[in-house]
């Protein structure tokens, strides 16, 4: 088989399928799970097509709602409903990783190695498909990293509204906005940040506000650090099991880099901020839900998209790792 077969979007839509065909609807030929939070992504389904429901409506899980809005239309029972979304999702945040690394001018090798780098890791193959709703934030953020860089302000703003309904993490593309104004004293950007909190804040207000969180009245807030959340993070093997996993090549790569060339890699940090600021953005988010929620390597998943820009920039001006 020639090599060019591996560059070609051909062989690379073969890998992504058959990646996220192994686990899809929960699958547990391979890993035996409940059904985990996916059940409240079910019930939100049932709920937006007035059907009974089977599982409760509850926060925070009922305020995510981008995907399980466009899955809810589809003639499909809702796990199957979510995955197909989840399965476009996360082909179109493979779209946008290309248009990024294409943008940075990257050899057309280290474009399709980054791509390959997303397609077969293990949160790809682990969390893609199994009812979760992580592609919904993982598709803005990508699509908005994008719109900073090619200066798409509507897009930008666009992805924080639909990056808001979709999960908490998209607020991490404020300060990569932030750092891109900095970086390229593009002051403008200063102000679609700006915009772009109002637009965070406005929308989860509204969701907070009209969204049934199956609670009654009772105030349901999340991500606070918790004793209990402490003991069962830092004594679940899972934790650490799937985040060293969703840490992947794309962290390694990143680590060593750094270590083998930490002075020529500070020398340009300037250059490459945003990257930096969205990297470190995801690894502190899921340094906090050590402390406040169900750790495990989707939090690493959702920023992949900078480590994975990252690697690739500095393969290009060191050379590949393996030869480093």
């Amino acid at each position: 088989m020639p090599s060019t077969f591996w560059r070609s979007p051909f062989a690379l839509l073969l890998c992504f399928f058959l990646v996220v065909a192994v686990r899809f609807n929960r699958n547990d030929l391979l890993v035996e799970r409940s059904l985990g939070d996916a059940r409240f992504y079910i019930g939100n389904v049932e709920f937006l097509r007035g059907a009974p429901l089977a599982f409760n409506v509850q926060a925070p899980f009922n305020e995510r709602l981008l995907v399980t809005l466009a899955a809810a239309p589809l003639p499909f029972d809702p796990m199957t409903s979510i995955n197909i979304v989840n399965v476009v999702f996360l082909l179109a945040s493979l779209w946008f990783l290309y248009q990024l690394l294409e943008h940075f001018r990257l050899d057309d090798k280290l474009v399709w190695i980054g791509l390959y780098l997303f397609v077969l890791s293990f949160p790809t193959f682990y969390y893609g498909t199994i009812g979760y709703v992580d592609s919904g934030v993982l598709l803005m953020i990508f699509a908005g990293t994008y719109a900073i860089y090619k200066e798409k302000h509507a897009l930008f703003l666009l992805s924080i509204f639909l990056g808001t309904i979709a999960k908490e993490g998209i607020v991490l593309l404020i300060p990569v906005a932030m750092a891109y104004a900095f970086a390229r004293k593009n002051y403008r950007w200063y102000f679609s940040a700006a915009a772009g909190m109002v637009v965070y804040l406005l929308a989860w207000g509204l969701v907070k506000r009209y969204i049934p969180n199956g609670h009654g009245d009772t105030p349901v807030l999340f991500w606070q650090p918790i004793t209990w959340r402490i003991i069962s993070n830092f004594t679940r093997p899972n934790a650490y099991i799937s985040s060293i996993l969703s840490f992947g090549i794309p962290g390694a790569m990143c680590c060593y880099y750094l270590y083998r060339f930490g002075g020529a890699v500070k020398s340009a940090w300037k250059d490459e901020l945003p990257l930096w600021v969205g990297t470190i953005g995801g690894y502190l988010l899921w340094f906090y839900t050590l402390f406040s929620a169900h750790t495990d390597g989707r939090f690493f998943w959702i920023a992949y998209c900078f480590p994975i820009a990252l690697a690739m920039l500095w393969w290009r001006r060191f050379g590949p790792p393996y030869k480093a």
